[in-house]
């Protein structure tokens, strides 16, 4: 896969729309802080941030109205976050490596949810356990592509995550949309370490 190029994809436009993503990355850490104890919410939410970063890149629209949209499929998001956040926490109890090839496998499942309005979140994560097979790696190496803007996020006491954060979601998007599209051919690298392939 080329990174950089997801990359690239993510730098265009973002200019225009950086500061309200920024807001809508705040108002979305403020609402997780809020209802973090009622985990019922993790998916809808998840899900509205997802909406909103991918309205931004396909209609440089910054309306903030997508980041509740995951409250019009309150069942099938909650479902698919209580899931998500039971399947990995299963996995960091065993060992840290299962977590993270768990959050791995499970990481494209609420942009599939968003481009498809009629899958259940069961079905959505079962398709991105299905679509990541053979990608995990890969996708762990792409995001550890982003660790220098994470460092910085720490330097400024969080600060810089409100604007880092809508960058690398956006980056995200690009990755799935190439997965979808079968631009990433499992034989495409074949170079590439597979420790995280399971």
């Amino acid at each position: 896969m080329n990174h950089s190029h997801f990359i690239a994809l993510a730098k265009q436009n973002f200019s225009k729309v950086w500061l309200m993503s920024s807001v809508a990355t705040l108002l979305y850490s403020l609402l997780n802080s809020v209802t973090q104890s009622f985990l019922i919410f993790t998916g809808p939410l998840a899900y509205g941030y997802a909406d909103y970063i991918r309205q931004t890149i396909d209609t440089e629209n910054t309306d903030l109205e997508p980041l509740v949209s995951g409250f019009n499929r309150f069942v099938e998001t909650m479902v698919a976050g209580l899931l998500y956040l039971l399947i990995i926490c299963i996995g960091f109890y065993l060992l840290v490596v299962p977590g993270i090839i768990a959050a791995l496998g499970l990481s494209m499942t609420f942009f599939i949810m968003v481009d498809d309005p009629n899958i259940s979140g069961l079905d959505a994560l079962k398709k991105s356990w299905q679509m990541m097979k053979g990608h995990k790696t890969d996708y762990f190496l792409f995001c550890c592509r982003f660790i220098g803007w994470f460092l910085i996020c720490v330097l400024t006491f969080g600060l810089a995550s409100f604007v880092v954060n809508p960058y690398f979601e956006r980056a995200k998007w690009h990755y799935y949309r190439a997965l979808v599209n079968g631009a990433n051919d499992a034989t495409s690298n074949p170079q590439s370490p597979v420790f995280l392939e399971k």
